[in-house]
C-alpha cells in the first residue's frame, strides 16, 4: 500500500514539472521580439520607443511592426508591410571584424563602446527634408523609396558617414548608436541576435 502511495505522489509531482516545463516553453514561444529606438538632436536624447517585430500572437497594431535582415555588421529596417528593399534604415560598418572572446571581455571590464566607422542610408521627403526634422516628428525615420508627398514627389536616398558604437555586451550586440549629421539614432535589439 504504501509502494502505491509513493508511486502516485510521485507521478504528481512528476506531472507538475511537466506542466511548469511545457508552460515555461509555451511563454518563451509567445515572447516577442522587438527594436527600440532613441533619438539625440538639438543636445538631447530622446525618450526610447518600442516598435514590436511581427508575432504569431501580438495585438499591436502593425504599423509598429519592423523586420530587421541582415548581421552585426550591417542590417536594414523596414516595415513587414513592405519589401526589405523598402527600407526606412540602413547601415553597414566598414571593415567589419568580429571582437574576439578575449576582446569582448575587455570592453565588459571597461565597459568600453566598440567605435567603427561606416554609412547610413535613410530617405527624406520635401516636407521633412533633413534627418533632424524627420526625427522631431517621427523619431525614427520611416520614409522609403515608394513614399511620396502630397505633391508627387518620392522620397530622396540620404547616404551620410557615421561613427557607429555597440555597447558591450556578452554573446550578441543589443545596443547600437548611429552618430551622423548632427543627429544619432540608437537601435535597441531586444530578443534579437544574428547568428
Amino acid at each position: 500500500m504504501r509502494l502505491w502511495s509513493y508511486n502516485l505522489i510521485l507521478q504528481i509531482v512528476m506531472n507538475r514539472k511537466n506542466i511548469i516545463c511545457i508552460f515555461c516553453l509555451l511563454l518563451v514561444s509567445i515572447a516577442k521580439a522587438q527594436i527600440s529606438t532613441n533619438a539625440y538632436y538639438d543636445g538631447y536624447w530622446g525618450e526610447w520607443k518600442n516598435h514590436w517585430l511581427p508575432s504569431l500572437f501580438s495585438s499591436m497594431p502593425e504599423k509598429y511592426y519592423y523586420g530587421l535582415y541582415g548581421n552585426e555588421s550591417g542590417f536594414i529596417v523596414y516595415d513587414i508591410d513592405e519589401h526589405p528593399s523598402n527600407y526606412v534604415f540602413k547601415f553597414q560598418i566598414n571593415n567589419y571584424m568580429a571582437p574576439t572572446k578575449q576582446q569582448i571581455k575587455e570592453h565588459n571590464k571597461r565597459n568600453e563602446w566598440y567605435m567603427y566607422s561606416g554609412t547610413v542610408e535613410y530617405y527624406v521627403v520635401e516636407s521633412h527634408p533633413t534627418i533632424k526634422e524627420i526625427l522631431k516628428k517621427f523619431g525614427f525615420p520611416l520614409y522609403h523609396k515608394e513614399v511620396h508627398d502630397n505633391y508627387g514627389n518620392y522620397a530622396v536616398k540620404r547616404v551620410a558617414n557615421a561613427t557607429i558604437k555597440i555597447a558591450p555586451y556578452k554573446k550578441h550586440p543589443e545596443v547600437y548608436n548611429f552618430c551622423f549629421d548632427d543627429v544619432a539614432i540608437a537601435i535597441h535589439l531586444v530578443y534579437v541576435h544574428f547568428d
